[in-house]
Formats: structure tokens, sequence, C-alpha cells
């Protein structure tokens, strides 16, 4: 009896070790590779020009696993995870994450933040 339990408590706990809770997802910023750049929450196109090599930053607010497939696209290139930084609210509890990514090969296009083939974010058109 005490087996069976165990069994089934196991697998009841593997079952929620694989669930994300993501509230939603937007991008935020995008950066060349000197540190200058602009803030593009609140904006259709961005106001400089990005070729070449850049930085860009999304924030996830909820839980995400670590098997969570994030994809960060600006036109055809690919961004390559870098680093990620807990976001606190003002009572200090974790409301999320601030992930920055690096993609090698800019053109124009559009901004997407995918997060297990979830569509989240995707009005901002770079230069």
């Amino acid at each position: 009896m005490k087996k069976s339990l165990l069994i089934l408590f196991l697998a009841i706990s593997s079952l929620f070790a694989f669930d994300s809770n993501i509230q939603a997802s937007y991008a935020i910023g995008i950066f060349h590779e000197n540190g200058k750049g602009e803030n593009i929450q609140h904006k259709k196109i961005t106001d400089q020009d990005y070729n070449g090599i850049c930085f860009s930053k999304i924030v996830i607010f909820g839980n995400y696993n670590n098997n969570s497939i994030i994809e960060v696209k600006i036109g055809d290139s690919i961004g390559h995870f870098i680093n990620k930084i807990p976001v606190f609210n003002d009572r200090n509890i974790q409301i999320g994450y601030e992930l920055t990514f690096k993609h090698y090969t800019i053109k124009k296009g559009l901004f997407q933040v995918k997060i297990d083939n979830k569509l989240y974010d995707s009005k901002v058109f770079v230069r």
C-alpha cells in the first residue's frame, strides 16, 4: 500500500514539474553592441537602424520551466540566449524574468517573441 502511494505521489509530482504558467511576455528593448539602444515598449517602428550584431531584451511574467522553447526573432535573425535576470515587484516577490538575446545578422523585420510556438509579441518593426 505504501509503495503504491509513493509511486502515485511521484507520478503526480512529475506531471507538475513540467508545468509552465506564463501570463504575458513582451519585447522591451533593443541595443547595439556598444550598449546604446532604445526602449521599444510603446513603439511600432524603431528610431534607429539595427544592422549586423545587436542585443534584445524580453520580459516574461509568470513561471516558465527550463524545457520551454523560447524563440526571439527579428526578421530572419534568430536570437541566441545570453542571460536571465529575475524581476521582482515592490514587495520583493518574484513575478517574472528578463531575458537577453544576441542576434548576429540583423536586417529589417518584425520583432517576434514566441514561447512553445505561441506568439506573445510582434508589434515592433525593426529598421
